[in-house]
């Protein structure tokens, strides 16, 4: 008997079309129709993704405003970005397009809930107000009035008393119960000559955590890679050694996707991968890290420089990545899915790019990171997926190829960041008809040569500027160079003349390092090490109140608008990497 249904019918593919068709009525439709809207959030931030049919001409526009619940006023933040994606290259099991809009509030208080009101216009009809309520993540807490337990290397036996401790973490791991506090004593646990590692399986809850940390003052060592395999974990204060040489060796990894874990004030030495979410696991709070790889700056280019990660995501969520310092790695963070923050890392001294969110879908937010001495791009977009992805008040210095690496792109914001390249501060996108940065809003950013070149030596495929572009108010400085910009091959002696050709920034300037920068000591390219600096400005460079206000961004600032660049002048300067009061470790550099 023939098959009848849809399942086994030769014009399946045919009918699957129609049938979308049907759930979409107009691709070509001007009028916006709201289908859906999801929310999420981290610590700081909340995310929002307006999934539309319509809006064809993209004239649609959506304001976004914010309070504390149960406060009075409204806060503006950013418009949501418009989207209008289709994945070229997208994760597995994310093939979908995306129609719609996507933006993030940042800055937000922990642990509480907030009002937030969406409104939608569009010319061609179908205007709308949308409420609701979301909470930002709690912080968390290590656990109050659990049990306090003692640990020390051995192999079983003990009772966790300080006078009679647990004899191996093995041990210890047979009595876990959720609010347990584990103090681990000096020593070497585990060992790399067995070829095991040490599996952490027995985790806590929200409330509860169990934790594994070093008693104060002491050394402790885990010989063996790490293995989260539980959810509501906190280490802390270990050093967890590598064996520099051994090919793909990891850190720490997971498995069964654990949730809520907490890294903090640990030391990564030696792995080829310090931290990498190779089974999956969201909502990690990777904090106040020292990872230092196994790379060596000096070896020369291919595939070994560009393996091998300081933490890599892998297509996970949720995650807060702050005040790590992180070296001698290949790329210092790489790959969240979506809803992650990432902010005041120290990344230096790695032999490919900075922070890579490659493959990310809507909110990656970067902000308030130094990177410095990268032998190839400071940020990467290889390849990028739907958006927005947030970079703000970053300073990147001077990477050898560009401060970004255009490759497929989407709807970034780029605002208040100083980029230095070491030849040109932004390279060419590839494939050469794409884009790049036509794409991007990039607003309050400063733009340097180091080494005389162009500022900007960029293609864009032969594209116009679109309803996608905002390129204005930035600042470059060529050095000594003839020529500022080159784009789509065109020479550009001032960027006056490039705004006059182009339109894009229009209320861009030019400055000079030697009469805005405090400090610029950039000797010689990647793999040549420089100084730990902070690009901040001196008085009366132009860049000082030549911003525009942004929602949610710059709201604070002094004088008469906001300063370019990341750092307001005469305000405290951001701490990059580990915070005093946590366990640190020194990896040979010293912070400016």
């Amino acid at each position: 008997m023939a098959c009848m249904n849809l399942s086994c019918n030769p014009f399946k593919p045919i009918l699957a079309v129609i049938l979308w068709l049907f759930s979409h009525p107009s691709l070509a439709r001007d009028d916006t129709l709201i289908l859906g809207l999801e929310s999420y959030s981290t610590l700081h931030s909340i995310g929002l993704e307006l999934d539309i049919d319509g809006d064809a001409n993209h004239n649609a526009s959506v304001k976004l405003q914010y309070r504390l619940t149960g406060s009075t006023p409204w806060k503006d933040a950013l418009d949501l970005f418009r989207v209008d994606y289709t994945p070229a290259s997208p994760a597995p099991g994310l093939e979908a397009p995306f129609n719609g809009f996507a933006g993030s509030i940042f800055f937000l208080i922990p642990g509480q809930e907030y009002e937030l009101r969406l409104t939608v216009t569009d010319p061609d009809g179908g205007s709308d107000t949308r409420n609701l309520t979301v909470g930002t993540r709690q912080q968390p807490a290590k656990p109050l009035g659990g049990r306090q337990l003692h640990v020390i290397p051995g192999d079983g036996g003990g009772d966790g008393s300080q006078s009679n401790p647990y004899r191996g973490i093995q041990e210890a791991q047979y009595h876990v119960q959720p609010g347990d506090s584990f103090l681990l004593h000096t020593g070497i646990y585990g060992g790399f000559d067995s070829g095991g590692e040490i599996q952490l399986n027995k985790g806590g809850n929200p409330d509860s955590y169990v934790v594994w940390q070093a008693a104060p003052s002491e050394e402790v060592i885990f010989d063996s890679p790490l293995r989260i395999a539980a959810d509501y974990l906190w280490v802390e204060g270990v050093h967890i050694r590598g064996h520099k040489g051994v090919d793909d060796e990891f850190g720490l990894r997971t498995y069964n996707a654990p949730q809520g874990v907490v890294i903090r004030g640990n030391l990564f030495t030696d792995f080829y991968y310090s931290i990498a979410l190779n089974h999956g696991g969201d909502h990690w709070l990777i904090i106040d890290n020292t990872i230092v790889g196994d790379k060596d700056l000096h070896v020369e280019e291919g595939p070994p420089s560009w393996g091998g990660e300081g933490i890599e995501l892998q297509a996970t969520s949720g995650h807060t990545v702050a005040w790590n310092r992180i070296s001698l790695v290949a790329d210092g963070i790489s790959s969240g899915l979506r809803n992650v923050d990432i902010y005041r890392n120290d990344i230096f001294n790695t032999t490919d790019d900075g922070i890579e969110p490659d493959y990310a879908y809507a909110n990656i937010r970067v902000w308030e990171n130094r990177i410095s001495n990268v032998r190839h791009n400071g940020f990467s977009f290889q390849p990028m997926n739907q958006g927005p992805w947030y970079f703000i008040r970053n300073q990147v210095a001077a990477p050898l190829e560009s401060s970004l690496k255009i490759r497929q792109t989407s709807r970034v914001l780029l605002a208040h960041n100083i980029f230095v390249g070491w030849d040109v501060a932004l390279g060419h996108a590839w494939p050469n008809e794409v884009p790049g940065i036509l794409n991007f809003h990039a607003i309050n950013n400063i733009w340097i040569s180091a080494n005389n070149g162009y500022v900007w030596d960029h293609n864009a495929g032969g594209h116009a500027p679109s309803w996608r572009t905002l390129l204005d108010h930035d600042a470059f400085d060529q050095g000594s160079s003839p020529y500022t910009i080159r784009w789509n091959g065109v020479q550009y002696n001032t960027l006056n003349d490039f705004s006059l050709a182009t339109g894009l920034e229009a209320n861009g300037m030019e400055i000079d390092r030697s009469t805005c920068l405090k400090h610029f000591d950039i000797p010689l390219p990647p793999p040549a090490t420089m100084p730990l600096q902070y690009f901040s400005l001196k008085a009366g460079c132009e860049a000082i109140d030549a911003g525009i206000q942004l929602n949610n961004i710059n709201e604070t600032f002094s004088g008469n608008a906001p300063d370019l660049g990341p750092y307001e002048w005469g305000e405290e300067l951001p701490q990059y990497g580990p915070r005093t009061g946590i366990m640190v470790f020194s990896d040979g550099f010293e912070n400016p």
